[in-house]
């Protein structure tokens, strides 16, 4: 713990930044695919895309949907397929439906499924974690998920090329960017462009004039972008810990209901606002629990905005946060590797929730404690020991003076 401390203020003055994210990462073997049938909007959502990425790779193709199914999986299994449109205007989305959204309006009627109980709810838009929007809403959904293609690709491999990463194909994405509505799937495509959202939604005009409140998450009050202080650049570190270690920033996931729960069980605190951070290391996009993917978590930041200072001591707690330490004024603490034996005498269910929440990856989470713009803020951390100094590092150069 000393010695990998003692690295991350030694390398203080060693970064090296240049700018990068999800873009640059997924440009050159990326396609957009849009619908023959699509509508304008959903058309200028493709273009808008695909214009951006090649930007970024004269790689990057623009396809339709009937060209992306046409396409052998040993081809399609190399790209990272964007899908722009709805199940009624892109047979792609339709042959690959999210599992975490759903529009109920198309679902039922126009494609003929039937309700699976009587009271089956069959209208609106609806978004696992963030709930249903009614009465013709204009809602953008935005989801990376693992490509079929590539899974097709995989599993015909032999067992001994799947088990290593050196010898099975890259990680490829099917990027869903869909929506309740043509205007709501460009909603989504520049919320993806603008902000580099991975997963969540956008929400059109017009809003309702009252408080935000992601306790009662409705069509109106949905999370804000990230804060500005976010590391968002390509870095490096140094020292034994963190030589040649590098992390490179590639977007931010919309927390859902079912993150906030978890984090109240967990420590008994209701956040304000929370955001979820995405990285990727020199190591790339490997495997599923380092991906953009909203269920993986490893090479992430999550960062907790609290109502009260006296928050804080009660979510380190719970959080299992017992090393403390102070690293350029700021005080950060580091989790056990281990259960402790107090955590024996946690409820079952808050045992299964922290273990969901913190445990993907054998390395302890650093968490940061920091006052913002006088409200109480936790950064969780969860990397490998030397991309923890480097990560750590930029978050503390980063943040604003309390």
């Amino acid at each position: 713990m000393r010695a990998s401390v003692y690295c991350l203020l030694a390398a203080s003055l060693a970064c090296q930044l240049s700018w990068g994210d999800v873009l640059d990462e997924i440009a050159p073997a990326a396609v957009v695919c849009v619908g023959m049938e699509a509508q304008s909007e959903e058309r200028q959502a493709a273009k808008l895309i695909f214009r951006t990425l090649r930007e970024r790779s004269d790689s990057a193709q623009l396809l339709s949907d009937e060209q992306v199914l046409g396409t052998p999986v040993t081809q399609s299994g190399k790209w990272h397929v964007v899908a722009v449109g709805r199940p009624t205007t892109n047979r792609v989305l339709l042959a690959y439906p999210s599992y975490w959204a759903l529009n109920r309006e198309l679902h039922y009627a126009p494609l003929g499924h039937m309700p699976a109980a009587p009271f089956t709810e069959t209208r609106g838009f609806y978004v696992g974690g963030f709930g249903y929007f009614f009465a013709g809403r204009n809602v953008g959904f935005v989801e990376f998920d693992r490509s079929p293609f590539y899974s097709d690709t995989l599993f015909s491999l032999p067992a001994e090329k799947k088990a290593s990463h050196r010898t099975a194909p890259p990680l490829r994405f099917l990027i869903r960017i869909t929506g309740s509505t043509p205007n709501g799937v460009l909603l989504g495509a520049k919320r993806f462009l603008e902000t580099r959202m991975l997963y969540g939604l956008a929400i059109g005009l017009p809003r309702w004039p009252r408080s935000h409140d992601l306790w009662n998450l409705d069509d109106e009050n949905i999370p804000p972008d990230p804060p500005d202080w976010i590391p968002k650049g390509r870095y490096r570190g140094s020292g034994k810990q963190a030589n040649n270690k590098t992390v490179s920033f590639l977007g931010w996931l919309m927390a859902d209901r079912l993150i906030y729960a978890g984090f109240l069980e967990i420590t008994g605190c209701k956040p304000v606002q929370m955001w979820r951070v995405k990285y990727q290391t020199e190591v790339g996009l490997l495997d599923f629990n380092r991906s953009p993917h909203h269920r993986a978590s490893v090479n992430e930041l999550l960062i907790v905005r609290l109502s009260k200072r006296k928050d804080v001591a009660k979510a380190l707690k719970g959080l299992g946060g017992r090393i403390r330490m102070t690293i350029g004024r700021r005080t950060c603490y580091r989790t056990m590797s281990t259960p402790s034996e107090s955590e024996g005498e946690q409820s079952a269910s808050a045992k299964r929730g922290r273990e969901k929440f913190l445990v993907d990856d054998p390395s302890p989470t650093f968490i940061l404690s920091a006052a913002i713009g006088g409200e109480p803020y936790l950064i969780l951390a969860n990397f490998a020991t030397g991309h923890m100094d480097v990560i750590v590092r930029e978050v503390i150069r980063s943040l604003p003076e309390e």
